[in-house]
């Protein structure tokens, strides 16, 4: 059993003999905990016939058990207070309960049912897949989401990472019960798998039961699972889409994010200093976008960037919402500000960006599922999990050089543009990705 330093206690690390990885970070300051089953598996693992299925299964999951109703797994979660929920994302699904620390055997027993004993039974997945399909059609027509579905688009293409997570509308109306039994035998596998907690708990006696429960677990005979996967191709298209029913417009751009070397991609101090730059860009009131295009010209209300990232990719992204008549001095003057990032960084704006992170990190560390998720990411990415005062010290030793040669590398590649709403053409997004360049020259 591995043991890693931390702040407060030891982080416990344990692989099981059929590659389940075990995580318990316990957090003696609070009296709550939260469990978790972390699967690396994702939308990128289906196809265009698949795609949804993997969200899907999700919902599915809580629909009954070997041993248990769905109204049992709701029922016993409640009894004890727990929260509970899951989601879905490119390269990642998660199943976590949140309760107190003296129940977390009793959620990590009902967390890993779910995983492992689903049944999938055929009259709740026909219910279910008519909430999904509703759930579908309310994200096609909201401007926002659609927005971030069409810059997935945008980023990658074709390939599955730019399919929506929560697939089409002709495949979920046609999934059915095998095609779920089969998605989880290929990839809900051990290899695949964390069964993570943090909180206040018992961690020998957490670490034991989970071992017990997964123990089991099928490991994948396709050596291909077990592989690290390869990312994507970034394309890096301008795409649009409009609505009429809405008065402003919703604009997504990214870049990809690429260290030097290939192998600093899985390193935490690359992923700081990228996590940095969107923070010195667009992470807060006086950060040079939001200043420049909310405070200074009056072009937009929501304007912020983020690292939208993952296992193995990485993007940067800005956010922002407008009139039609602001759209294209919104997009030049953001080009500019990007292009001023990559040429020299503002010491007092990387203090900033640095207690910002910093702050962000140690708020993290003072709630349960945020620290469980954090370290998990981690776990995923780099095969590793930093303790919070070495991303700390990480965090502060980075130079302004470095946050700045996130900016020129990401900058080399022509940005991905998502616009939706009143008037947003295919045609002017191409424009505006054109202006966004040569605003930022």
């Amino acid at each position: 059993m591995n043991r890693l330093p931390s702040k407060r206690a030891t982080v416990v690390l344990h692989t099981l003999a059929n590659g389940v990885r075990l995580l318990a970070i316990p957090m003696p300051h609070v009296q709550s905990a939260s469990v978790g089953v972390f699967l690396r598996v994702g939308s990128r693992d289906e196809t265009p016939a698949t795609n949804g299925i993997g969200h899907v299964l999700e919902h599915m999951a809580f629909k009954g058990t070997a041993t248990r109703s769905v109204q049992a797994i709701n029922l016993d979660a409640e009894r004890l207070g727990a929260d509970v929920n899951a989601f879905t994302g490119k390269d990642t699904t998660g199943y976590f309960m949140t309760g107190l620390g003296r129940h977390a055997e009793h959620l990590l027993r009902m967390t890993a049912d779910i995983v492992l004993n689903s049944t999938f039974p055929d009259n709740e997945l026909q219910r279910e897949l008519e909430v999904i399909r509703q759930e579908a059609i309310e994200y096609e027509e909201d401007p926002e989401d659609c927005s971030s579905d069409l810059l997935d688009r945008a980023i990658w293409g074709d390939d599955p990472m730019g399919m929506p997570v929560i697939g089409t509308i002709g495949n979920i109306e046609g999934f059915t019960r095998n095609d779920l039994v089969g998605h989880v035998q290929s990839r809900y596998v051990a290899q695949q798998t964390v069964v993570a907690a943090a909180g206040n708990f018992d961690v020998d006696a957490w670490v034991a039961l989970a071992g017990e429960l997964f123990a089991a677990m099928p490991a994948s005979a396709d050596l291909s699972v077990s592989r690290p996967p390869e990312p994507a191709r970034y394309v890096g298209q301008a795409m649009a889409r409009r609505f009429t029913q809405v008065s402003q417009v919703f604009l997504n751009i990214a870049y990809p994010l690429a260290p030097a070397r290939p192998e600093e991609m899985s390193q935490p101090r690359w992923r700081l200093a990228a996590a940095l730059a969107a923070n010195l860009f667009g992470g807060g009131m006086s950060a040079p976008l939001v200043d420049t295009v909310r405070e200074q010209l009056g072009l937009a209300y929501t304007a912020h960037s983020t690292v939208d990232s993952g296992d193995v990719w990485a993007n940067f992204a800005v956010h922002a919402v407008t009139t039609p008549d602001k759209l294209d001095a919104l997009v030049t003057a953001t080009g500019r500000l990007l292009r001023a990032q990559a040429t020299i960084i503002d010491p007092v704006h990387l203090e900033r960006a640095k207690n910002q992170l910093t702050v962000s990190r140690v708020r993290a560390a003072e709630r349960t599922y945020a620290s469980m998720e954090q370290a998990v990411e981690e776990l995923f990415a780099s095969g590793c999990v930093t303790p919070m005062a070495e991303a700390i010290a990480m965090i502060d030793d980075i130079r302004a050089e470095e946050v700045r040669a996130v900016f020129e590398r990401m900058l080399v590649h022509p940005p991905a543009l998502a616009i939706t709403g009143k008037g947003a053409s295919v045609r002017g997004a191409r424009q505006l990705a054109a202006r966004l360049v040569d605003g930022a020259s």
